[in-house]
């Protein structure tokens, strides 16, 4: 059986009606790049979890299947990363985190931050983008506006974990996440910059009542280390749903 290839649509233009008109960069993704022709089929994602069957009836029309249609619930707990921006490596962070099925991408602006770092909102959401049609999840990640990490530890919601260096005698992410008790509540990482938290920052995090977590047993370049924790983040939630 050949692979359907997916079209990510905004849910608005998926509400009513039987077909969608395409614009011009979509018609150019659906001829140009998966060579649909005309009475092949499409799935139509819309990164909320819906999937509709959809036929291109015309080079700018697409046909929907109401019949054939997908809904996932949102998984839960929703899990989230925040990461300091940082130099390099940034777009493969946000495009790993949305591969391996992180909910929430949050970018921050940390004393340590370099000013060359990148801030690229519009790139990152393109990368967003991309990623969900080809890696098929059916939930879009939130991509978050950057944001001063003083302020978005007074108003981040649910468990927080900050990873750190030169600490042996913290619980590793895998330990901690195991002993977590409240399993529902939204559960992110934080990473900072490759020139480490300052130490009025790490007493914002002790205020808060933000836990320390060891990334690993070797010193982490922060790319490397939100992968690793967005793999430790996922299949944590991956045990509790499959349990």
């Amino acid at each position: 059986m050949a692979e359907r290839r997916r079209l990510l649509l905004s849910p608005d233009r998926l509400e009513e009606g039987g077909s969608v008109l395409l614009n011009t960069d979509e018609q150019h993704y659906l001829r140009r790049v998966l060579r649909l022709r005309c009475g092949e089929q499409v799935d139509v994602i819309d990164g909320c979890g819906r999937l509709t069957l959809a036929t291109l009836v015309e080079p700018q029309l697409l046909a929907l299947d109401r019949s054939a249609q997908k809904n996932e619930p949102l998984a839960q707990p929703q899990l989230g990363l925040a990461v300091a921006l940082m130099r390099r490596g940034m777009d493969e962070v946000v495009r790993m985190a949305c591969e391996l099925g992180i909910d929430r991408i949050q970018p921050l602006r940390c004393h340590r931050c370099v000013p060359q770092a990148d801030h690229r909102p519009e790139r990152w959401a393109t990368i967003i983008r991309e990623s969900v049609e080809q890696c098929e999840r059916l939930w879009m990640p939130q991509l978050h506006e950057v944001i001063d990490i003083s302020d978005w530890i007074g108003a981040a919601d649910g468990v927080r974990l900050v990873g750190v260096t030169r600490a042996t005698d913290t619980p590793s992410l895998d330990q901690c996440l195991r002993q977590q008790a409240n399993q529902v509540q939204a559960t992110w990482l934080v990473i900072g910059p490759e020139g480490g938290w300052t130490s009025a920052e790490q007493s914002l995090f002790s205020e808060a009542g933000i836990r320390p977590v060891r990334m690993g047993a070797t010193i982490l370049r922060s790319s490397t280390a939100a992968v690793a924790g967005a793999v430790g983040l996922v299949r944590w939630r991956d045990g509790l749903i499959n349990s």
